[in-house]
Formats: structure tokens, C-alpha cells, sequence
């Protein structure tokens, strides 16, 4: 009986896990399928040049490092358009005043001749305020947040290089086509975050986590969350030869995460005297630092223990759109010794 009620809570797990990757990824298809159609439609017109001087050998470019520095968006219970959040991901959900620094560095292992292996090191900055809205019962919640991440993942690529074969210089009176090559490509991997979310009171930052704003680990129905995630990166970009062994890009990421407390806002109201006794006067304010706490006031009573100050329907997850520039390593082939 113990093994089956092992077996039993195992896959259920399981069946969870995979049933809210698939949610998480269907939520964002349309932005996907446009942005595939557009590699498509990229790939499409150039295809005859590619059969035709696809015999140059792809072992020429199977190592390549990049860097790429950019801007990100967070995209949960914080931030977002001028009205109640969407309950899934959509454009407008975008919050310029919220966009902020992203930086990766990575290595790109190319082993056939449409399929990479790359895995980086990420750095995300990201941030989100009520006061950025004029909803007016997201204004009057007045919570906020801003974190760094720290990540690293690994992603399979699939790529499709096109190629015009010609001369490479500008040399005068030699006519024909200029060399050039563009690759298109998406990717999809697994990777993990750190990161240690802090609330602005009166000008100081707190780490939210240990305050337990929510009744994290206060009662046993609302469980601690951790400071480490696991994340599923997804990816579409291009990259441009600019030289021998050198290429710059444009790439648009989601990362998908598997927690909605990245902002440290996803339930309800926790109970004031119960926050007091366990945590303390700093943990009530920074749990409900409403603006408007009347009491017969409309917009007290929604910031009262139990009302929304979340939604744990949908888990955060955050976009970036980055510039990148590659080097390649073994530009020209040397086969294996023999002696």
C-alpha cells in the first residue's frame, strides 16, 4: 500500500510539472508562431542560395563564445498595463518603466549541421511597481519589488544558415556578389535562477522572503518558497556575419519559471496579528503598505486578510530582448592529428 501511495504522488508530480510547462508554453504561442513564420519566411527566400552553396563544410563553425547585453521585463502580479492584469501573457502586459538590464555570456557547440548546443551564464535584473499604473485598486496596493537573478541553462538550437557565396573585400573592378551569410534560429533548454526579491519602504530595501508577507511557513497551507528555481528558456533570434569569425545578432527571449513569487506576491492578505506576533511591525507594513486604509473605504476593504493581493492561476516569468555579438573559436577546420 505505501508503494502505491509513493507511485501515486510521483506521477502526480509529474503529470503537474508537465502539465504546467505546456500551459506556460501554449499561453505565449502566438507571439512564437509569428516569430517562427518570420524565420520561415526569411529561410523561404533565400533557399536556393543556401542549396547551392550549402557543400562549405559547417565543422568551420562548431565553437563559438558571445556576449550579449540587452533589456528585460518581468511579467507577473506587478507591473503591467493600466487595468486588472491579463490571465495569461500578452503585449500588454508590457511595462516599459519597468524594463531593465539583462547581460549573458556563453558557448555554442555546434555538432551537426542544423543543431547547436549552448549554455550560459545569465544576468537579469528585473523590477516591478504598482505606482507605474493608474488602476486604481493595483495603485492603492501600493507593493513593489526588484531583484537580480543569476542563471545558468543549457538549450538545444536548431538553426538554418543561409549563405551568398562571393568575394569578401570591396576591390575595384571586381564585380559579382559580396559574400554574406545570416543564420536564423530557435532554442529551448532548462536552466536554474537565484534570486532574493526586496520591497522599497519609506527609501530602505528589505528581503521580502524571511518576512513571510504572505504567511510563508506562518501556517502549514502556505508553504516557504525557495530563493532557487528551475526555468525553461525559450528563444528566437538571427545572427549576421560581420567578418571571418566574427557575427552579431538579435535575439528575443521568454524564461519560463515554475514559482509565482519571484515578486513575492501570488495569494491573498494574511492575517495582520498573526504577521505581528511571528514576524513583526516591519513584515505588516511591507505586507500592506496600501495607500488608502479608511476604514469604510472601498479600497480598504480590499486590502483586508483574505482579499486578493495575487494570483496564483499563472507563475511569473520574464522576457528580454538582447543584442549579441559571437566569435568563432576554430574558424577553419584542422582535422585530428595522425601519427
Amino acid at each position: 500500500m505505501f508503494i502505491k501511495v509513493v507511485i501515486f504522488v510521483t506521477f502526480r508530480k509529474f503529470y503537474t510539472f508537465v502539465s504546467s510547462v505546456i500551459c506556460n508554453i501554449m499561453k505565449m504561442k502566438r507571439i512564437f508562431v509569428f516569430l517562427l513564420l518570420l524565420v520561415f519566411v526569411v529561410s523561404s527566400s533565400s533557399a536556393q542560395n543556401r542549396r547551392k552553396y550549402r557543400k562549405k563544410n559547417w565543422k568551420e563553425d562548431m565553437h563559438k563564445v558571445y556576449f550579449a547585453v540587452g533589456a528585460t521585463d518581468f511579467v507577473g502580479e506587478l507591473g503591467g498595463a493600466n487595468k486588472i492584469g491579463s490571465t495569461s501573457f500578452s503585449l500588454r502586459d508590457f511595462d516599459i518603466k519597468a524594463v531593465r538590464p539583462a547581460v549573458q555570456i556563453g558557448y555554442i557547440y555546434r555538432f551537426s549541421e542544423y543543431f547547436a548546443w549552448r549554455s550560459s551564464f545569465d544576468y537579469q535584473w528585473l523590477s516591478g511597481n504598482d505606482k507605474y499604473t493608474s488602476e486604481i485598486f493595483r495603485r492603492n496596493r501600493n507593493l513593489n519589488f526588484r531583484t537580480a537573478t543569476y542563471g545558468l541553462s543549457s538549450s538545444l538550437v536548431f538553426l538554418y544558415e543561409i549563405k551568398q557565396k562571393g568575394h569578401h573585400y570591396n576591390l575595384r573592378g571586381v564585380k559579382g556578389w559580396r559574400w554574406w551569410a545570416v543564420t536564423p534560429y530557435i532554442q529551448a533548454g532548462i536552466g536554474g535562477i537565484y534570486f532574493n526579491s526586496k520591497g522599497n519602504l519609506n527609501g530602505s530595501w528589505y528581503p521580502l522572503r524571511p518576512l513571510c508577507t504572505e504567511g510563508q511557513g506562518i501556517v502549514a497551507t502556505r508553504k516557504k518558497y525557495s530563493p532557487v528555481q528551475f526555468v525553461i528558456p525559450l528563444g528566437i533570434g538571427i545572427r549576421f556575419k560581420i567578418g571571418q569569425q566574427w557575427e552579431i545578432g538579435l535575439e528575443y527571449d521568454q524564461t519560463i519559471t515554475f514559482t509565482d513569487y519571484l515578486d513575492d506576491v501570488s495569494t491573498t492578505y494574511f492575517d495582520e496579528q498573526a504577521l505581528l506576533e511571528n514576524k513583526g511591525d516591519l513584515a505588516v507594513a511591507m505586507a500592506n503598505p496600501a495607500l488608502d486604509k479608511t476604514p469604510g473605504v472601498g479600497l480598504y476593504s480590499s486590502t483586508r486578510p483574505g482579499q486578493q493581493r495575487g494570483d496564483p492561476r499563472d507563475n511569473d516569468h520574464f522576457i528580454s530582448l538582447n543584442l549579441t555579438v559571437y566569435y568563432t573559436i576554430n574558424k577553419g577546420y584542422v582535422p585530428k592529428l595522425r601519427f
